[in-house]
């Protein structure tokens, strides 16, 4: 394989099928990992966010090619929990 052929990512992705919000923004997709923690605060649809990650984890991340940003893991754990929690409160 010559220098400028890159090799095509393909796969499934545990760390991105149970991660999915997590591994997007840790992996410098912010925007991507905030929208994927508010689908993972809807009960019911967060499996829909876990099968993305899972099948796109591998094809859209730079993983092992830049470090993990655990700041963005925080910002999205936060959209996560208030997402979640807003919905349970609405729901009581």
């Amino acid at each position: 394989m010559s220098e400028n052929q890159v090799e095509e990512k393909k796969g499934w992705s545990w760390l991105g099928f149970f991660f999915a919000p997590y591994y997007y923004a840790g992996y410098g997709d912010l925007q991507k990992g905030v929208i994927l923690a508010v689908i993972y605060g809807i009960p019911m649809l967060g499996l829909l966010a876990g099968i993305y990650g899972g099948l796109k984890a591998k094809q859209e991340l730079p993983i092992k090619q830049q470090p993990f940003i655990w700041k963005n893991v925080g910002i999205a754990a936060v959209v996560n929990i208030m997402i979640f929690t807003s919905i349970q409160l609405i729901l009581a």
